[in-house]
């Protein structure tokens, strides 16, 4: 429910109070992990057809704790940028996890019992890493928590609709036009979905800076940062769209076969929208960073809601294009609303053009290191 994006934005901007902030917050995300885990095992318990899942839950259900530690652990190598430090905590868990399926025997609960072990042991390394960075004070300290609780309750929010607006087209889809459309669409989406990821490692990197000149009210050089930002994705958004739209039916033939050269159409069509959603990254993370949860959510529901329309009356007729070209104007009506409420807030609209000046500052300095 947001409480790790949440803290490293306050983490960011406090840096004494990070000790605090990361004793807390992590024993806060535990106390919510244990009481997932309860809920879990007390709802397949009381479901008489679920009695042959009750072992593999219970075992899953294990994870969510271990999850919630491995998590308040990238929690403090975000706010450090010390991604280095999480790319090899979890390089160590899929290793962990990998050996741990080659020498148990290959059944599920010996491979939930791998996963497990292997996160945890993951989480110790992380945990000697995270010592290296900062220290913790193991304490609930209810200012700080309810601080960051009632900021992550509408950045939860806004995840949740997230996630339904990831899948409600398809589901509207499947109503309407049947499977066969969905495999069609699916194998699309399903590429845009992961093409888009790039911006998000960005925006992760950037987020603490963002959080941390606004926190400090250093407003010149927050639109400084926020401007390059923007370069940089609009650059990386167009060399993706040309790049993909050339070989996207070699893509498609790779990833679906030739069965699937239908989805060709719809992919090209959901590339607008990823170059869009590039943008979008950098204007969600901003709201977030900026304290503007809240309005990010009403931002989300409206265009949520939106979708939903549009969806039911026009995928009946249009069936995968029309889905795919209503992600493309949600994303643009996202894109409209996000940019408004940061030129109210930090006095930005960005540039169009000044990406010239970007590439020539990167050009410069890498040319400068070598």
């Amino acid at each position: 429910w947001g409480t790790s994006i949440i803290s490293v934005r306050e983490a960011s901007s406090n840096v004494k109070s990070q000790p605090k902030i990361y004793g807390s917050i992590t024993l806060f995300r535990l106390l919510l992990s244990i009481l997932a885990l309860l809920f879990a095992n007390l709802t397949i318990r009381l479901n008489p057809s679920w009695h042959d899942l009750v072992l593999p839950t219970t075992l899953a259900s294990l994870v969510l704790v271990a999850l919630s530690l491995k998590t308040s652990m990238n929690m403090v190598f975000q706010t450090s940028l010390r991604f280095n430090y999480s790319v090899l905590m979890e390089i160590f868990a899929s290793a962990s996890f990998l050996v741990s399926i080659l020498l148990l025997p290959q059944k599920l609960d010996h491979i939930l019992f791998g996963w497990i072990v292997s996160t945890l042991l993951a989480i110790l390394l992380g945990y000697i890493l995270t010592l290296k960075i900062t220290k913790y004070i193991w304490n609930l300290d209810f200012i700080v928590i309810r601080k960051i609780a009632k900021s992550a309750l509408p950045a939860g929010a806004l995840f949740l609709v997230f996630t339904i607006y990831n899948r409600i087209d398809t589901l509207i889809l499947q109503n309407y036009a049947g499977a066969e459309a969905v495999g069609v669409y699916g194998l699309a989406y399903k590429i845009h979905d992961n093409l888009v990821m790039g911006a998000a490692f960005l925006m992760n990197s950037l987020f603490p800076a963002l959080s941390q000149n606004f926190s400090a009210n250093k407003l010149s050089e927050l639109r400084n940062l926020y401007q390059k930002s923007f370069d940089f994705l609009f650059i990386a958004s167009v060399v993706l769209f040309v790049s993909i739209y050339t070989v996207a039916p070699f893509l498609i033939s790779i990833l679906g076969g030739s069965s699937f050269s239908v989805s060709l159409g719809p992919l090209r069509i959901l590339l607008v929208a990823t170059a869009i959603s590039y943008l979008n990254h950098l204007t969600g993370y901003s709201l977030l960073a900026f304290g503007k949860q809240k309005l990010s959510l009403f931002i989300a529901i409206f265009a949520l809601s939106l979708n939903i329309i549009l969806n039911i009356i026009l995928i009946p007729f249009y069936s995968y294009n029309a889905a795919a070209w209503i992600t493309v104007a949600t994303e643009g009506v996202v894109l409209i609303l996000s940019s408004i409420v940061i030129r109210n807030t930090i006095g930005i609209y960005p540039s169009l053009f000044s990406w010239i000046k970007t590439v020539k500052y990167l050009a410069l300095k890498s040319f400068n290191k070598i």
